[in-house]
């Protein structure tokens, strides 16, 4: 791919994402999210994951549609007699329901699984992408939180590698 554009070159900053405290509830979590995806007036414009934030404001997770639609699957192991019958399955989705709501840092992804840096080359944002298989990045400068990198974001520069 290209050898000029870096992570930090196509990312999204994270002025313009969409973040969330590990505190929040999922319904709030999708509150934000659903707010984004008609932001500028255009449909479908937000995306598919959010920031999530700890108590003093720095990064601590990725929580994204998969995870929610992950969550949201819970509901329909109550059904599953092979579920039920795993004493520790059925303890977890109780204790998720019967302890207040389902909290944004009981199904985000912990940052410690992957990010980059904002020097970083589009080929390795693309690798990491890929090695990690997530479609989002959160793109870090000296260890601070700038951005986030998506598979949008690598697709729209990849035709540089054909040229």
């Amino acid at each position: 791919m290209s050898g000029e554009k870096t992570a930090g070159d196509i990312m999204v900053p994270i002025d313009d994402y969409c973040t969330v405290s590990e505190d929040a509830t999922l319904h709030e979590a999708i509150k934000v999210l659903r707010s984004s995806f008609h932001r500028d007036k255009r449909a479908w414009y937000g995306h598919r994951s959010v920031v999530v934030l700890g108590r003093g404001g720095e990064l601590v997770g990725i929580l994204s549609l998969r995870d929610i639609l992950k969550a949201a699957g819970l509901r329909q192991e109550d059904d599953d007699p092979d579920f039920k019958a795993e004493s520790w399955g059925w303890y977890y989705v109780n204790r998720l329901r019967t302890q207040a709501k389902i909290r944004v840092r009981d199904i985000m992804r912990p940052l410690a699984v992957a990010t980059v840096n904002d020097g970083d080359s589009v080929a390795e944002v693309a690798l990491a992408l890929l090695k990690h298989r997530v479609n989002s990045l959160p793109v870090l400068k000296k260890g601070r939180l700038v951005g986030m990198v998506r598979t949008l974001d690598v697709f729209m520069v990849v035709g540089e590698y054909f040229k």
